[in-house]
């Protein structure tokens, strides 16, 4: 794999071909996009050439031995893929493992990037040990080093292999037994909801309104379920991402009203739609929908991408509301880099639905208004938000210095842009190792993907199936301390480290060159 002989046009060329079949779905949306996958592919491509580089230099010219170098230098590469340009964190390696809760415990010590380098450190092994059982068996031998010399370090490498395998599976082993269900944990009820509707760039406002009343007849559908059997209705209903098309008005500032041509009444009746519904059917309900914010110029809003929690009345008190703005937007999808100098009619702007990014995290109360059960806080998340692992701890870390103590996570997605392609399995991964990494139960509620409520072991429990219109619900048992994981406390320092040694070998080995050419 790091080989002097190897190419790095032709590692460049096949990472492509890989690209090109593993993210073909980006283009899902709108023609055009063909050119963005051109892009997106050269752009990752690059990330497994800068890898090639560091380790074959980690390898042949520092004589790093190989299960160090490749675990270092995947991490290192990894950690800059997942930062540089907002980050790409799809089909990394480790979410080839996602169905496989033991495989993925390491992430609540070092992030999903341990598992993957993890990976690369068993393959590096297996790879050494093969080389050297060839050159035993064939009686050849390796780099100067006899048949018994070859024979002992087999052994050496052997035991430390299965000596390193064994403690990462007690380990795992360990972490999920200390996860699972006891008596000082209290059950919610939870409903995530999931639709089959495909998403269009500029599509037709009825499309908008069958979407979101696909959703209204399945949250009337589950109630009336729960009701004719006798169970208890759910804490609470979660709708997919942007799936009502009733908007939030929000006036900031001197901004009032009168100001954009409406009365106060009409600038409020979202907010008494919203009032009515929860309480006809007596539930909470978190809504995915856009909010407008008219602040500086109220002739052009802000676009937020929200979740908005909505409770029924508690007594005689109005139901409390609660609103989370997407912070982290995707590039090209939510906004255009640099669109400030672009002309207003440029393609790309009237192409792309541009939205602003919200500034905070918010914890949303679960199981409010039980006299039996105190109140869960859970932060919440909007589509690839739950790509990005560093978001999503930040976001834990900031509500708890706020006072709030989140112990659920919640995601809203819409992957009805991507025609029921691999990446609803690829997103679904993501969520697993979110779980997995803050020892928290996580919620994922997904138009034309999967919904689902994952453990914190990162075991799925219960799942919608591919396609299909459903009201996935299920039981989430939340402890009465709240949890810490190691990767919580200390993040992705380690790989940081990893991503400057994996610049310093790039910088090298360039330098070398060019004074190597120099000299000639």
């Amino acid at each position: 794999m790091v080989s002097n002989a190897a190419s790095p046009l032709a590692i460049f060329i096949m990472a492509n071909l890989f690209w090109f079949a593993s993210v073909w779905w980006v283009t899902c949306a709108h023609p055009l996009l063909w050119l963005g996958l051109l892009a997106l592919s050269a752009t990752l491509s690059s990330f497994w050439l800068l890898f090639f580089i560091s380790a074959r230099v980690a390898v042949h010219r520092f004589r790093i031995p190989l299960f160090v170098a490749m675990p270092v230098c995947w991490i290192g590469t990894e950690y800059i893929r997942c930062h540089l340009l907002g980050g790409f964190s799809f089909c990394a390696l480790e979410h080839a493992f996602y169905l496989y809760p033991s495989c993925v415990q390491l992430a609540s010590i070092g992030g999903s990037m341990l598992v993957g380098g993890t990976i690369m450190f068993t393959g590096a092994t297996i790879l050494i040990l093969g080389e050297f059982f060839v050159d035993v068996l064939s009686n050849k031998s390796r780099n100067g080093l006899q048949r018994k010399d070859g024979e002992g370090m087999v052994f050496r490498y052997c035991t430390t292999f299965l000596s390193g395998l064994c403690i990462v599976f007690i380990i795992a082993l360990i972490m999920m037994s200390n996860t699972n269900p006891s008596n000082d944990r209290v059950g919610y009820s939870i409903v995530a909801l999931q639709g089959d509707k495909q998403v269009h760039l500029n599509s037709e406002p009825n499309e908008a309104n069958d979407t979101f009343w696909q959703y209204l007849e399945l949250t009337g559908q589950t109630i009336k379920k729960l009701h004719q059997t006798g169970c208890p209705l759910p804490d609470v209903i979660i709708f997919p991402e942007t799936v009502c098309p009733i908007p939030v008005l929000a006036f900031e500032g001197s901004v009032k009203p009168t100001d954009v041509g409406l009365t106060e009444d009409e600038a409020t009746e979202w907010d008494q739609w919203f009032r009515k519904f929860v309480q006809q059917i007596d539930t909470p309900v978190i809504f995915g929908l856009s909010t407008y914010v008219f602040k500086d110029n109220p002739e052009i809003p802000r676009r937020l991408n929200s979740a908005l929690l909505v409770q029924p009345l508690q007594g005689d008190k109005p139901g409390g509301i609660s609103r989370y703005d997407k912070m982290h937007l995707v590039m090209f999808g939510e906004y255009i880099p640099f669109a400030e100098y672009l002309p207003d009619d440029f393609f790309l702007r009237t192409l792309c639905p541009e939205a602003h990014a919200g500034n905070k995290p918010i914890a949303m109360p679960i199981g409010q208004g039980s006299e039996k059960r105190e109140t869960v806080m859970a932060s919440i998340n909007i589509c690839f938000e739950s790509s990005v692992s560093h978001l999503i701890r930040n976001q834990i870390l900031a509500l708890r210095r706020a006072g709030h103590d989140p112990r659920v996570l919640i995601n809203l997605s819409n992957c009805g842009w991507f025609r029921f392609s691999q990446q609803i399995e690829q997103h679904l991964a993501t969520h697993v190792f979110r779980a997995v990494e803050n020892r928290m139960w996580y919620i994922t509620a997904t138009n034309g993907g999967f919904s689902a409520i994952i453990d914190p072991n990162g075991t799925i429990v219960s799942i919608g199936k591919r396609g299909e219109i459903e009201a996935v619900s299920g039981t989430i048992w939340v402890s009465e301390t709240s949890p810490t994981t190691i990767y919580q406390k200390y993040g992705d320092w380690y790989a940081l480290v990893f991503a400057v040694i994996v610049w310093g070998l790039v910088t090298f080995t360039f330098v070398e060159k060019r004074r190597s050419r120099a000299g000639e």
